[in-house]
Order: C-alpha cells, then structure tokens, then sequence
C-alpha cells in the first residue's frame, strides 16, 4: 500500500480480508480483481458491498466467482460511482462465504489446477465405476475430453464450484483425468433439447455425361495387393480396476477365512478412529455411515479395496461436507500415516 492506494495479490493478502478493513473505514469506492483474462468489480458505498459485476455475471455471482481467484490481484479505488444496489446480504456473511469458497478451491485446485482444463473420463465402453453418486455418474458421461470445467457447470447450469468438487471426487478415484486441449466429441447433455437439424440442400443438377473414352488394351495384371491395415488405436488408461455394465456380479466368496476378515474389520475401525479425531463433531456420523458401508462390502468379499474406498470416501466426504483446507489437509495425513505402516 502506498500513497493511500490499496493493492495486492490473494495469495499475499486474501481479497475478504482487505474488504472487511476497508469497510470498517466506511470507504465508498471500487476494488478491481483480475486474473489473467478474467476481470471484476466490487463497488462499496459506506463500507457496505452493494453491487459486483464480472465477465460473466454480476451481484453476489461476481463476488463468489471471484473467490475462486486464488491467483488474482487486487487494487482499490476511492470514489462515488454511483452503481445501481443489487447486493442486500451483510458484510459478514458474504466475507465468510467467500472465506469458506476460498479453503473448499485451495483443496480442489490441487486436483483440479484451472477451470479451463477438460475433463476426461478413464472408463472404457461399457464399464461403468463403483462408488459415484448420480451426479458424479451424471458428469461421467458428459466428461468426453470436448467441455471444459467451467463449461461443464455452465451446460447443466450449476455453481461452478459445485462441479469442481465432484469432479475432485472422480480425479481422486481415478475415473477422470484432465487435458489442456479440447478432445473427443460433443456430448448430448441430458434433459436438453437436442439441436435442430438444417435443412437439407437440393442436390446440384449432375454434370453432362461426357463420351466414354475408347478402351485401351493392357496386359493382364493381378490382383492389387490388401491395403495395409491401420494400426490399432492405443487404448485409453484405467486407472482403477472396473467391471463391464454387462458382465455378471462378482460372486460372493465362498468361505472368508475369519482372522482375516478381522484383520480387514479392525483396520476400517482405525480409519474410522482417526478421521473422528481430525474431523469436527458434526461429521462423525458420515463416518460412521460410511464405516457401514464398508463393513457390508468386506462381508461380501472385498476385502482390501473395500478399506482403500472407505478412506477415499471419508476424505471426499470431508471435502463434500465444506470442510476447510487445513482439516482436510491434516485428515489426509494422518490417513496416508495409517496405510504406511
């Protein structure tokens, strides 16, 4: 800061920081934010927020976007603008929500660095993956490599944050990765209209038949060689073991040795231990849920996976639930600590 000119980057100083300082000294004026091509306005009047505006949207949309920004720099400008209101929540409550949106991205982002990024799925066709919710499944077949993250939220018309976390869940189990140019085809997205066919041209009138020339005579040659075939494409990595929708369940095992099983049941009852000590009360019992769950899928013969996938979930979970970066952080250690002795 300097010459009364308040500026600075998000990583240095968060954004919701320097707005509750300045609103605390009932400036009217402009913060303007950018990220590389991405540009927005925060307009205060008397130290309230009463209007935001992005490249893409405008009101409290703007505000949370910018959250996302982690990357953006800042710089405030002193003045009456004069902009229409279109903000009426409270300081407090939008500081905190960005607050709360800036800790979900700072996890997601290690997965998922930039909205711009195409997500792809792994899955070959006909598999399909075991332990998504519908909407990640719904996400599955609409990653073909073609949308980006943003564009993704934009098509099915959700928060953009709330795509990025479910496909957090799909980059860590291993059904999607992500590539920085635009691939494969165009899904049809689900419940919307598909596009209007053109109409078909009249076909132009054929060409005047031109003589057929005289035939030459030749001496006989044989028959021309196959065309060489094309190589084969390489198939796309699986990062996780999948089944084929059509080929027929697992069967139970027959007889489980019982010490083992013990083993297997101890092991998910010390993930369950440690995510409650890293995790707040409140989300002990998605915990214990997804103990249960796990439970019935060692019972059915599962064994080791069954345990790998309940520490997946628990950590997806914790995300899910809006913990903040340095629970989730620490949640993760500590689980990885488990499976390393």
């Amino acid at each position: 800061m300097s010459q009364g000119l308040i500026q600075g980057s998000m990583r240095e100083a968060p954004l919701p920081d320097i707005i509750q300082l300045v609103s605390q000294g009932g400036k009217t004026g402009c913060f303007h934010v950018s990220e590389e091509l991405h540009k927005a306005r925060i307009y205060l009047k008397d130290g309230r927020i009463v209007h935001a505006v992005s490249n893409d949207c405008e009101g409290l949309d703007a505000i949370y976007e910018v959250a996302l920004w982690l990357d953006g720099h800042y710089h405030f400008e002193e003045n009456d603008p004069g902009v229409e209101v279109t903000i009426t929540k409270p300081n407090p409550s939008i500081l905190m929500e960005m607050h709360r949106r800036m800790d979900e991205w700072r996890v997601i982002s290690q997965k998922i660095p930039s909205l711009d990024l195409h997500p792809h799925t792994t899955l070959l066709p006909g598999e399909t993956p075991s332990g998504v919710n519908p909407r990640e499944a719904r996400l599955l077949t609409l990653a073909t490599g073609y949308y980006t993250v943003a564009e993704l939220a934009e098509v099915l018309e959700k928060p953009v944050l709330n795509i990025a976390k479910d496909l957090y869940g799909l980059v860590m189990g291993g059904h999607v990765v992500l590539k920085g140019v635009r691939s494969g085809k165009r899904p049809e997205v689900p419940g919307k209209p598909a596009p209007a066919a053109e109409k078909p041209q009249p076909a132009p009138p054929p060409p005047p038949a031109e003589p057929e020339p005289a035939p030459v005579v030749t001496e006989p040659v044989g028959l021309a060689p196959d065309p060489p075939s094309l190589p084969a494409e390489p198939e796309m990595p699986v990062r996780v073991e999948l089944r084929p929708a059509h080929a027929a369940p697992r069967p139970l095992a027959p007889a489980q040795d019982p010490v083992r099983l013990a083993k297997l049941t101890n092991f998910t009852q010390r993930i369950v231990q440690t995510a409650k000590g890293a995790l707040p009360p409140e989300h002990h019992e998605m915990v214990n849920r997804l103990q249960a769950k796990a439970n019935q899928q060692l019972v059915a013969g599962e064994g080791p996976e069954a345990v790998k996938n309940l520490a997946l979930a628990v950590s997806r979970g914790a995300v899910d639930a809006g913990c903040d970066g340095d629970t989730v952080k620490n949640l993760n250690a500590h689980l990885k600590a488990l499976f390393a002795k």
